[in-house]
């Protein structure tokens, strides 16, 4: 190799390493903002989160897990929550923007935030019931419903679905430990579809998430992402949306 040759080549190898280093100071400037944005958003308020004590379950090890009692629309329920910070949500968000190959980061990380406020106020309902007025199902808005959750999904027992509150309170309570008969369509915080979850690096395929398997996937993969930089619940969700033509 020539002189020249050899110089061309360290200038090159030097642009690269500049690039490399520019992006990844964007990257770490995203996040600090999406974390921000978090910050601001769960400051506000998560109407779950009320009357907490720590508590623990064997199947969700290392997760930090909060045992809530709450109340809405004039109806109280009992939840056991996964409540990710804002770190962990901002590191979540801008790895399924990169796994999504999003060419306009910002505008895909406030898309992703979006879709998990709106679908969950990014709380993670673990078992229990979550409070939801009845407009969601054709309803009035102003009355309460209950929806009955095992690891992030609606789900029906043999005994018991979603119903409205039983003397003012969701109940029984021992639904929750049941065995489940069916799994609805959403796991949270995103209410990420099977479809979706099938479609991030290293997911089970959809056939694999079918009826009962689903909830049990969505725990599985939250677990997973608690110490994780990626959430392939959110990636999913990314890589869908962004063929949909939601953000670029």
């Amino acid at each position: 190799m020539t002189s020249r040759n050899v110089g061309l080549a360290i200038l090159l190898a030097a642009c690269a390493t500049r690039i490399t280093q520019a992006a990844e100071t964007d990257l770490a400037s995203l996040t600090a903002e999406m974390e921000h944005r978090f910050e601001t958003r769960i400051s506000g308020g998560q109407y779950m989160r009320s009357s907490c004590s720590p508590t623990t379950t064997d199947d969700w090890p290392g997760v930090e897990l909060q045992r809530c009692t709450y109340r809405e629309l004039n109806t109280e329920a009992t939840v056991t929550l996964a409540l990710p910070s804002a770190a962990q949500l901002a590191r979540w968000t801008v790895s399924a923007c990169r796994d999504a190959a999003a060419t306009d980061m910002r505008a895909c990380a406030r898309h992703i935030e979006k879709r998990i406020w709106s679908a969950s106020n990014a709380q993670f309902p673990v078992r229990g019931y979550v409070i939801e007025p009845q407009s969601v199902i054709g309803g009035p808005a102003d009355r309460a419903y209950c929806f009955l959750f095992r690891d992030g999904v609606t789900v029906r027992t043999a005994a018991v679905t979603s119903r409205p509150p039983q003397g003012g309170k969701c109940a029984p309570q021992s639904a929750e430990n049941d065995p489940i008969t069916r799994a609805f369509t959403y796991g949270r915080i995103a209410s990420t579809t099977r479809a979706e979850l099938a479609l991030a690096p290293g997911a089970a395929n959809e056939s694999a998430l079918a009826g009962t398997a689903f909830p049990d996937a969505v725990r599985k993969e939250f677990v997973a992402a608690w110490t994780s930089d990626r959430n392939r619940l959110i990636s999913g969700a990314a890589i869908a949306d962004k063929a949909n033509g939601k953000f670029h």
